[in-house]
C-alpha cells in the first residue's frame, strides 16, 4: 500500500507493528477497513454473531455476505484493501474467556476496541484493558442514534472506563436484579450515525497507536489530556434526561441559532477517579484508604507510581 498522503500526520512504520483487537465486527466493519488504510496490519476480531439480512442496512456488509460469520467477512474486506495484513478471527462470545484465556489469546494487543451494543462486553472490556494494562476505546450509539459516546483510556490515567460511568454500572445492576436490560435497541440507528462516532473513535485509536510521534495524531491524545469522555449529539432533538448537554457544556446560548447538531463534548471525570471502583480495586492495586465503599475518597497506587 501507498502511505505517501498521510505519512505526514499518521507514523506508518509505528502503526504497522501495533495490533489491535476489536470487539463487535457489525457496524464497526467500515472502521476497521479504515484504519487497514490507515496502517493497521495486525487484527484479532471478535464476535459469536453471523451476518443476517436485517445487517445490511446499516452494519456495511454485503448481501453476499449473509450466512458468514462477521468476523470472517470482515477479514475478507481487510484483505482485499492490504493482502499483507495478519488476521485472527474469534466468533466467540468475549464475555465468557476467563482471564487467563485472555492472556493466552490478547495479551500482545496494543489497543482493545470495544464496539458493541452490549453493557457485559463493554464492562468486561474495561476489566481487559485493566487486567493487560493495555489501551482502549469503547463506542456506544444511544437509543435512536440521536447522539453517542466514545470513551478511551491509557495506563497513564487514572480514571478507567468503570470511574467513568460508575452511575451506568448501578443501573445496570438494578436493571439486572429486576431483570430489564439496559442495552439500547438499534432500531433508529443508521449507518450514518455509526460512522460518524466511528470517524471520531478512528482519530482516537491513531492517536493512541502513534501516541509521542511528532505530528497531529501523534499528538492527539496528549491534548486531550484527562478529557476521556466524548459525547456527541447527532441529531437536534439529543437531549440526556431533557437537558441540552453539548449546548451547556459548549457554553452556547440558547438562541445561537448557528448550534444545530453534530457537534462534540470531550469531558473528564468531576472526581478524578477517586470513588470507589472495583476494577481498578481488582486489576490496579489502587487503595482508597477513606474508603467506606461507594463514597468518594483519595486514591492511590499500590505501585506508588501515581497518587492523588
Amino acid at each position: 500500500m501507498q502511505f505517501d498522503r498521510i505519512e505526514n500526520v499518521v507514523n506508518i512504520p509505528t502503526i504497522q507493528l501495533k495490533e489491535v483487537t476489536i470487539v463487535g465486527a457489525g457496524g464497526s466493519a467500515p472502521l476497521i477497513e479504515n484504519l487497514t488504510r490507515s496502517g493497521v496490519q495486525h487484527w484479532k476480531l471478535v464476535d459469536p454473531d453471523i451476518i443476517e439480512n436485517v445487517n445490511i442496512s446499516r452494519q456495511g456488509h454485503a448481501p453476499d455476505d449473509i450466512g458468514m460469520s462477521k468476523v470472517e467477512a470482515v477479514a475478507n474486506k481487510i484483505r482485499a484493501i492490504n493482502p499483507e495484513t495478519t488476521i485472527e478471527c474469534f466468533p466467540i462470545d468475549f464475555t465468557m474467556l476467563c482471564d487467563d484465556e485472555i492472556r493466552e489469546s490478547f495479551g500482545d494487543t496494543d489497543l482493545f476496541i470495544l464496539a458493541t451494543d452490549s453493557f457485559a462486553a463493554q464492562s468486561r472490556g474495561n476489566e481487559v484493558a485493566l487486567l493487560l494494562n493495555t489501551s482502549a476505546i469503547w463506542i456506544g450509539l444511544y437509543a435512536g442514534g440521536l447522539g453517542g459516546e466514545v470513551v478511551f483510556w491509557h495506563p497513564e490515567l487514572d480514571c478507567c472506563f468503570r470511574c467513568l460511568c460508575s452511575g451506568r454500572y448501578k443501573a445496570q445492576s438494578k436493571a439486572n436484579e429486576e431483570g430489564r436490560s439496559l442495552d439500547p435497541p438499534s432500531d433508529g440507528a443508521t449507518i450514518f450515525d455509526i460512522q460518524l462516532l466511528d470517524s471520531i473513535a478512528g482519530h482516537l485509536c491513531l492517536g493512541l497507536l502513534t501516541r509521542g510521534n511528532d505530528n497531529r495524531f501523534g499528538k492527539l491524545i496528549d491534548q486531550l489530556g484527562n478529557r476521556q469522555f466524548i459525547q456527541v449529539g447527532i441529531s437536534p432533538g439529543f437531549r440526556i434526561n431533557g437537558n441540552d448537554v453539548i449546548r451547556k457544556h459548549l457554553g452556547v446560548d440558547e438562541n445561537c441559532q448557528s448550534c444545530f447538531a453534530w457537534n462534540s463534548i470531550a469531558l473528564s471525570d468531576p472526581a478524578q477517579g477517586n470513588d470507589y471502583c472495583p476494577d481498578c480495586e481488582k486489576y490496579r492495586g489502587t487503595l482508597f484508604p477513606s474508603l467506606s465503599h461507594g463514597v468518594g475518597s483519595m486514591r492511590v497506587r499500590t505501585d506508588q507510581t501515581q497518587s492523588q
